[in-house]
């Protein structure tokens, strides 16, 4: 299986805010996530088919299906034990926008929620990944301000 070193919340972002305007790949030298949106920039419209023909080097990222994000708010609803707070979430799940207005009055609840959906999110994507022959690995985290410090690059 190929191992690529990637920051997942990047990964997982791209996958969060993916549209049919809009794709984002996987370099999968790099670990990096770019993104090109045709219908904004035309000339994207033209990189995208010359990643499409890089396979070894480029995957273009699946795009949130509602059914998905449908079933993670639904999946979510079980873990909650405040009954008027499930209430009103039940009540929200039909609008992705609904259902975030309601966790911004409980914040405990909004915190649990993201750390929630950023899971199950990361999960089905390295799932995404194995099954295309792909490991994702966390990429070591630079402090930019430290090693700028560090090197004599600081502006400050």
């Amino acid at each position: 299986m190929r191992q690529v070193p990637v920051v997942m919340a990047w990964i997982v972002n791209a996958f969060e805010n993916s549209s049919r305007h809009a794709e984002y790949f996987l370099d999968l030298k790099t670990g990096d996530v770019k993104y090109f949106s045709p219908l904004d920039f035309p000339e994207h419209g033209e990189i995208i088919k010359k990643l499409d023909r890089q396979p070894d080097r480029y995957i273009k990222l699946p795009k949130m299906k509602e059914d998905f994000s449908l079933n993670i708010k639904k999946a979510y609803l079980e873990t909650v034990a405040d009954p008027y707070l499930k209430g009103l979430l039940e009540k929200s799940l039909d609008s992705d926008y609904k259902f975030r207005d309601v966790l911004m009055e409980f914040g405990s609840a909004r915190r649990k929620w993201y750390q929630y959906r950023y899971d199950r999110c990361a999960e089905f994507l390295t799932e995404w990944f194995e099954e295309r022959g792909i490991e994702l690995s966390e990429k070591s985290r630079v402090n930019i301000w430290e090693q700028n410090k560090n090197s004599g690059k600081s502006r400050l």
